[in-house]
């Protein structure tokens, strides 16, 4: 993977777009593509997980201890944050803290993506070393019984809150075997073969999301189904972003991706109305919305990397 901040940024913006764009036109094809922003998150799971498979060699608990330094005190802090300014009891609090409010609200529960995230980093690493012994049986043996639970929950339960990372499964594969079998490297072996796969997987990609959105695509046998229906425009949409070059802009938003989700869902709906109240036009409110959301993103990181400078400095 070339361009992994670029695809990072990108992702950021599509999540930011999701959450807290305010529709300009009353055209389809807008709304279609608010939507849409919701595989942001896919693909950072794609590139976390082509990231654990490319590290070489590492100690387990060192890695997670230093994944929880730098992911999940930030959502401890962030926590803080939400119960200060959301007035929740202490109970909620140490329910999110915990990660408990993940399993029983799933998207519904506060920054859900963040203890997700941390569940790959603790999870995935120890899935390497399983299918390292075992390489032929061990993919097939977890998407039959990712199949199977999946099948049976949408069925017999009233979990399907879960979805929305259960079934972003496929998709954390994908990006573990890309990296164990090398598919960029293969891909970018003869160009030819790149952008003709880039453009195929992307096309079909936008007319399989397009389909399931007009569509109100649901089925009561395997629920929130359109995750992994939408994984071929993930596919593509990461090819594209790998052969985009870097600049600036894009390693300054691919370095302040988990501050700038934090920020805008604490603050970016009150934020968001309050310019679009004293502009009182769309675009602009937008664009604006964007703008204050990525400077705050950048204090608070720096925040963040004097406090770790200072713990360094103490340590030693």
């Amino acid at each position: 993977m070339q361009n992994k901040k670029t695809i990072m940024a990108f992702s950021a913006l599509l999540i930011l777009v999701f959450h807290l764009w305010i529709n300009v036109t009353n055209l389809l094809v807008e709304e279609y593509l608010r939507q849409l922003c919701v595989i942001g998150v896919d693909l950072f799971f794609f590139v976390s997980a082509y990231s654990i498979e490319k590290i070489e060699k590492y100690e387990y608990k060192n890695f997670v201890i230093g994944r929880f330094n730098k992911i999940y005190l930030k959502f401890i802090v962030f926590s803080i944050i939400g119960l200060l300014y959301f007035g929740w009891n202490i109970s909620r609090f140490i329910r999110i803290i915990f990660g408990i409010e993940l399993f029983t609200k799933g998207g519904g529960s506060f920054l859900w993506f963040l203890p997700s995230i941390m569940l790959v980093y603790l999870i995935l690493p120890l899935y390497k070393q399983i299918d390292k012994r075992y390489p032929k049986i061990v993919p097939v043996i977890t998407i039959l019984l990712y199949l199977l639970i999946s099948i049976i929950v949408s069925l017999f339960t009233n979990y399907e809150n879960l979805f929305i990372l259960t079934n972003r499964i496929p998709i954390i594969l994908l990006g573990y075997y890309f990296a164990k079998y090398n598919i960029f490297t293969y891909l970018n072996s003869n160009k030819a073969r790149y952008y003709i796969s880039t453009v195929i997987i992307l096309i079909l990609g936008i007319v399989i999301s397009y389909l399931v959105y007009i569509n109100h695509f649901k089925v009561t046998w395997f629920k929130e189904l359109f995750y992994i229906l939408y994984i071929p425009l993930n596919i593509g949409l990461i090819l594209l972003l790998n052969k985009t070059k870097e600049n600036k802009l894009s390693k300054l938003i691919g370095s302040i991706t988990l501050e700038l989700y934090g920020i805008q869902m604490i603050f970016g709906f009150k934020i968001m109305y309050v310019i679009f109240k004293y502009t009182n036009i769309k675009i602009l409110s937008n664009i604006l919305v964007i703008i204050i959301l990525i400077i705050i993103s950048i204090v608070i990181q720096y925040i963040f990397n004097l406090k770790d400078k200072a713990i360094l400095k103490f340590n030693k």
